[in-house]
């Protein structure tokens, strides 16, 4: 190769080192895909990795991420253990720092299943991949990723050395002469005292709502006699009275007066049987009405009322009797529908 093609070909190559470095290095500059690793980073520990049987291992993930490509609270953590058990809910902390934000999701694990000791001196233990879920803020709508998270390897040590079973028949041994005395947290004394108090006070309480609630006899306020009917004589009745009166009295313009007044009321009732004139007679007669006259006058006219009452005590009498037979019949047909 000739020296002047030798330096052409240097040329070239310084030139295309200096376009790449520049590339790089300037601002603004286009740049290959963003890699997921620039917006969001995971990391999954477990501590201790090395326990004995029922000790508590700590699980943690580590998530840091980019506040401007992704969305902190769009970042799901998703993770399974297998025979271990959280104890409790899981931690989840947050610290944001410029652009920056790390979360941390604690685990308390725990497992005291009959298949988690070891069948000889230890187990290990390989749990799924944690799975964290995310979006991303520049696509639109934004865009959901998930990325896993490797759990590092788990061993379980048993608690039992080579010699424990070996050492004696039956290593375990109970001596009931050295059992510590009981503790309490409240005196049973006190508490003894304190119960009685308790019911005491329920006891008392009790009857005091029965005391209360029981019903009370009250004296009921003598009811004075209603006073007896007072008899009030009808108009014609009075009119008799004083018809009556006059006549024993026999004074003249008494009569009178009874008699037009009889045959003002015999008028007003509707005379059928002359009584009336025949009481106007009397009571304008030119002389005075004698005393026989007028009482006769008066058996008559007490006769027709008694007659009257009769014949109302007879329609009475009747009407009742007509009640009690349509209610009779009434009933009759009730059961007879009835059956």
């Amino acid at each position: 190769m000739s020296r002047r093609r030798f330096a052409v070909v240097a040329a070239v190559v310084v030139a295309l080192a200096l376009s790449a470095t520049l590339a790089l290095l300037l601002p603004g500059g286009s740049e290959p895909d963003d890699p997921v690793a620039r917006r969001l980073v995971a990391d999954a520990t477990l501590e201790p990795r090395v326990v004995l049987f029922g000790d508590t291992v700590r699980a943690r993930i580590d998530v840091t991420l980019d506040r401007r490509r992704v969305d902190p609270g769009s970042v799901k953590v998703r993770a399974a253990f297998k025979e271990w058990r959280p104890v409790g809910a899981a931690k989840v902390v947050r610290r944001d720092a410029g652009s920056t934000t790390h979360l941390r999701v604690t685990y308390l694990l725990r497992c005291l299943k009959s298949n988690c000791p070891p069948e000889r001196d230890l187990r290990p233990f390989e749990f799924v991949p944690a799975k964290i879920g995310f979006q991303e803020r520049n696509g639109r709508p934004p865009r959901a990723r998930t990325i896993r998270a490797e759990w590092p390897r788990l061993v379980v040590n048993t608690r039992i050395g080579p010699g424990d079973l070996t050492a004696s028949p039956n290593p375990y041994r109970a001596d009931l002469a050295t059992v510590p005395d009981p503790s309490y947290r409240a005196s049973p004394g006190r508490l003894l005292g304190l119960l009685a108090a308790g019911a005491l006070l329920l006891a008392g309480v009790g009857g005091l709502l029965v005391y209360l609630g029981w019903p009370r006899r009250r004296i009921e306020p003598a009811i004075a006699p209603e006073p007896a009917p007072e008899f009030l004589l009808t108009p014609l009745e009075q009119a008799l009275e004083l018809l009556e009166d006059a006549a024993r009295a026999n004074g003249a313009a008494d009569q009178r007066r009874s008699l037009e007044l009889v045959a003002e009321v015999l008028a007003q009732r509707g005379d059928e049987d002359g009584l009336a004139p025949a009481a106007r007679e009397l009571a304008w007669s030119p002389v005075p009405p004698p005393a026989e006259a007028s009482r006769g006058l008066a058996v008559r006219v007490r006769a027709r009322l008694d007659e009257e009452l009769r014949k109302l005590d007879a329609e009475r009498r009747r009407i009742e009797a007509e009640a009690v037979a349509a209610a009779e019949a009434a009933r009759e047909v009730g059961d007879a529908a009835r059956r």
